[in-house]
């Protein structure tokens, strides 16, 4: 097998394969013999079918098989051993002659493949104008929030005699039988229900009215989903539990919120030695999570940089290949393909840009930085606000590290953390070496700077961000309940 670059203009080249019966055919034979050993085929016996037979059913098929497989892998190899900066992928050039399938083809066949280049750019970032940077920070309704967080985090459980409408009732839930008594090895958890919570049931709310401890009453729930929603476990499992619940009341309480004074402020935070109102406020807005605004935030400056280099930099592209390649990668007709080209043309130079800044920069992903980035998002999801003892995030971290493990095997989700890991390294090397206009601006402010669609898809993401941290959150007081 051999293979030869032809340039055929600035930015185009065929290349020509050369392929022999020695490259593909020793596979082939193999494949036959152990189809021979192997095959089942009406009238002959496992293992004496004759070579001519099996060449004559699967000879052709498999010679194409090789073939197909043994150019594609030869291609691939080829640019990336010639480091060749392709755009999308070789396409066949019109003048390839049909191959011949028969056993005793011509010893040597050419194929021919055509290849667009991505052209050589440079820029100069001094000669750019400034960009606006937004850096986010918390609102004072935002602290205000966080503060009333942390008091609800630390507060007191004072025990009362009967539920009221702001009570906190904790107890037991268990399954029972058909006469009302617990059932032999039935299911059965702690749990604790919130009152104030709007997620729970009007109905469920009325039945806890005035219900004292160790009193006991009936759950009858209409489907293994209410049953899983309420008791907040998995839906398969509530498929095995029977819908009859019964629940006893192990204690009512209140939340007696802390005061805003020193020994509250040395509880929340106990290694900072805070004592006024205001040191604490400017250390809880430390913990406020403004992510989702400057996550935004980020990807605006991204995709306006992007916008102004593209607009300072000359990237010119192979505009025939261009259209050969996008009529047979999206299987489109010519007045198709010329009425899309200025949009692929648009996409494939912000590609062109991107690659070059990410070697311009130096930017490299290693394994660990991957693994540290899914713990992250596994923990962040699952383990949000919780403050766990030595032995607690030891088993957390066992829990972490399978799913890590698991996520690592995923070749989406790879390439999803390798995607979102360089993004995040090349918007901090654009923020480092160009012209910035850096303005601090709150998350109010911010929401009510954007456009009203920006403004909710910005909220919206918010919303989801923080009912997915309320929902996980709850979900794993379980797991940590178990824990302890």
């Amino acid at each position: 097998m051999e293979i030869i670059k032809e340039d055929t203009g600035e930015l185009t080249a065929t290349l020509h394969l050369k392929l022999s019966k020695q490259d593909y055919l020793p596979q082939v034979e193999a494949e036959l013999k152990k189809l021979q050993r192997d095959a089942f085929i009406p009238g002959f016996r496992k293992g004496k079918v004759p070579m001519g037979h099996l060449k004559k059913l699967y000879g052709d098929s498999l010679i194409m098989e090789r073939i197909n497989k043994f150019v594609s892998e030869s291609l691939n190899q080829y640019i990336l051993e010639n480091q060749l900066p392709i755009i999308g992928y070789p396409i066949s050039n019109p003048q390839n002659k049909p191959f011949d399938v028969e056993f005793d083809q011509a010893d040597e066949h050419e194929f021919l493949f055509d290849i667009g280049l991505t052209p050589e750019i440079e820029t100069d970032f001094s000669e750019l104008q400034p960009i606006k940077y937004y850096l986010i920070t918390p609102s004072q309704t935002d602290i205000d929030r966080q503060i009333e967080e942390l008091r609800d985090q630390f507060a007191e459980l004072v025990e009362i005699e009967s539920a009221d409408e702001e009570a906190i009732i904790e107890g037991k839930v268990f399954e029972i039988d058909d006469l009302s008594s617990p059932k032999e090895n039935g299911y059965e958890q702690f749990i604790r229900l919130d009152l104030k919570d709007e997620a729970l049931p009007q109905q469920i709310k009325d039945k806890l009215l005035g219900i004292k401890k160790d009193q006991i009453i009936d759950f009858l729930f209409d489907s293994a989903e209410d049953l899983a929603r309420f008791i907040r476990i998995d839906f398969k499992k509530a498929q095995e539990i029977h819908l009859n619940l019964q629940f006893k009341v192990s204690g009512n309480f209140h939340k007696k919120l802390p005061e805003l004074n020193p020994d509250f402020f040395h509880q929340v935070f106990p290694e900072q030695n805070i004592e006024t109102l205001e040191a604490f406020r400017a250390e809880a807005a430390k913990k406020v999570h403004v992510d989702f605004l400057q996550n935004h935030s980020d990807k605006t400056f991204y995709l306006a940089i992007m916008q102004q280099l593209l607009n300072h930099v000359n990237i010119p592209l192979p505009e025939d290949f261009l259209k050969r390649w996008i009529a047979f990668h999206e299987n489109m007709n010519t007045e198709e393909v010329n009425k899309n080209l200025d949009k692929f043309v648009e996409s494939i130079r912000m590609e062109i840009l991107r690659n070059y800044l990410i070697n311009k920069a130096e930017i490299k992903i290693n394994e660990e930085e991957i693994r540290n980035y899914f713990a992250h998002e596994i923990i962040a999801a699952n383990f949000p606000y919780f403050q766990y003892n030595n032995d607690i995030i030891e088993k957390i971290t066992q829990v972490v590290n399978v799913a890590v493990d698991e996520a690592m095997q995923n070749e989406k989700d790879l390439e999803r953390a390798k995607n979102e890991l360089t993004d995040v390294k090349l918007i901090d090397f654009l923020k480092s070496n160009l012209p910035l206009e850096v303005i601090e601006i709150d998350t109010t402010t911010y929401i009510d700077s954007l456009s009203p669609k920006q403004e909710d898809k910005a909220l919206e993401e918010q919303a989801e961000e923080k009912t997915e941290i309320m929902d996980n959150n709850t979900e794993n007081q379980k797991t940590t309940d178990n824990y302890e």
